[in-house]
C-alpha cells in the first residue's frame, strides 16, 4: 500500500491548500505549508490561524489569505481530529537559520517540538514562488529533493504527530520507529540481568615488589643522632627506640645492612638480616667464583658488636665459624707458594 505521506503525493496536495494566491513568499511558508500537508493527510482538520476562537468552515482545509500576515518570524495553525476530543495547536517560528516546531495538546498540556535547520530542507533561490506563473519550476524545488521532503516527513511523523495523538490509525500511514529508544544489540526482552562495569583491581607495589624494605617515616631519619651513644648500666635510657640504629654510630644493625629483627631474610651468626653470602642477603648463590676470597657484604662481626660501643658491656661469647673479626681474608689463596710467606 502506497503511503498518504509520500513525497510525491505531499508535493501535488500543497498547491490545493493554499489561497486564491496561490503564492509561497519564503523558506518558512513552505515549511508551514509540508507540514500542514502533512497534518491534513492524517485527518487533522484545521479550526484556526491564530489564537483567537474563530472557525474555519472548509473540508478541504484550505488555507485563508491571512494564514502567513505574521511570516516569515511566526505562524500558528490550529487542528481537531476525529480520534481525539482534544485540541491540537502547531505554532512555527523562524530562530535565526532554523525553524522550529512547537506542539500542544490544549486540554492536557501534553508538548513536543520539532527543531531544524531551515537549509537542510528548503532551497533559498526558489522564492518567491507563485504555483501561477509561466513556466514555473516544479514545485519540489523548493524543498530541494523529494528525498529531502521524505526526511522531514519522518522527523515530523515521529517529533509532532506520535507525540500529540500516539496509535493514530489512518489507512496509509505508519508510525515511525525511533531508533534511540530501541533496545541494544544482544538484549533479551524481559531479562532482569544488570550488566555492572568490570572493576579495575587497586595496584598493589608489594604485589610487583614482595621483597621490598618497609616504609618509614622520613621525618624519623637521622633521630639518633641526638642520642647516638646506645645507653649502658650506668646511662639514663635513650631519647628514642633503640630500633632503627640510624644516627651517627655505624654498627652491624644500622639499615644499611639490611633488615633486621623478627620476619627478616635470616643469616648467619645470629644476625637477622644478614644472608649466607654476605650483606642483605640478595647476591645469589655462586655469586662469587669458587674459591675466591671474598668479603662478606657489610661488617664482618657478630652481634657482640664492637667494643664498648654496642649492646651491654657484659662478657662476649667467643665468634661463632663465619662471624667475628678478622674474617676469613687472611687465609693464603689458593694454591699459594712461599712468595706469600
Amino acid at each position: 500500500m502506497t503511503s498518504i505521506l509520500d513525497a510525491s503525493a505531499l508535493i501535488s496536495l500543497i498547491p490545493t491548500l493554499l489561497p486564491s494566491s496561490k503564492s509561497i513568499e519564503t523558506p518558512q511558508d513552505a515549511l508551514a505549508l509540508l507540514s500542514h500537508a502533512i497534518l491534513t493527510s492524517v485527518a487533522f482538520r484545521l479550526i484556526a490561524v491564530d489564537d483567537s476562537s474563530s472557525t474555519i468552515q472548509s473540508s478541504a482545509n484550505t488555507l485563508p489569505d491571512e494564514w502567513n500576515k505574521h511570516g516569515p518570524g511566526s505562524y500558528t495553525l490550529r487542528y481537531r481530529h476525529e480520534q481525539s476530543s482534544m485540541e491540537f495547536v502547531v505554532k512555527i517560528s523562524k530562530l535565526g537559520s532554523r525553524t522550529m516546531f512547537n506542539a500542544i495538546a490544549v486540554e492536557n498540556d501534553k508538548a513536543t517540538s520539532l527543531d531544524i535547520s531551515t537549509n537542510d530542507f528548503t532551497s533559498p533561490s526558489s522564492f518567491p514562488y507563485s504555483a501561477e506563473a509561466p513556466a514555473a519550476p516544479p514545485l519540489v524545488h523548493c524543498y530541494i529533493s523529494s528525498n529531502r521532503v521524505t526526511d522531514f516527513v519522518s522527523q515530523f511523523k515521529l517529533k509532532i504527530i506520535q507525540k500529540l495523538v500516539p496509535g493514530l490509525r489512518k489507512d496509509g500511514y505508519t508510525e515511525e520507529v525511533d531508533v534511540t529508544t530501541t533496545n541494544p544489540p544482544n538484549f533479551e526482552q524481559g531479562s532482569a540481568t544488570v550488566r555492572t562495569p568490570p572493576t579495575i583491581p587497586r595496584y598493589n607495589p608489594d604485589d610487583e615488589f614482595p621483597l621490598r624494605m618497609p616504609s618509614r617515616n622520613p621525618l624519623e631519619i637521622g633521630r639518633r643522632d641526638r642520642d647516638p651513644a646506645p645507653g649502658g648500666s650506668f646511662q639514663p635510657p635513650p631519647l628514642f627506640s633503640p630500633s632503627g640504629g640510624d644516627g651517627m654510630f655505624v654498627g652491624p644493625d644500622h639499615p644499611i645492612f639490611g633488615r633486621r629483627g623478627p620476619g627478616g631474610l635470616g643469616g648467619i651468626g645470629g644476625m637477622p638480616g644478614r644472608g649466607p653470602w654476605g650483606g642483605d642477603g640478595y647476591l645469589p648463590p655462586m655469586g662469587a667464583p669458587p674459591g675466591a676470597r671474598f668479603d662478606p657484604v657489610g661488617p664482618g662481626f657478630g652481634t657482640g658488636g664492637i667494643g664498648p660501643f654496642h649492646g651491654n658491656l657484659g662478657p662476649r661469647r667467643p665468634n661463632l665459624p663465619g662471624e667475628g673479626d678478622p674474617d676469613n681474608d687472611e687465609f693464603m689463596p689458593p694454591g699459594a707458594s712461599d712468595m706469600y710467606m
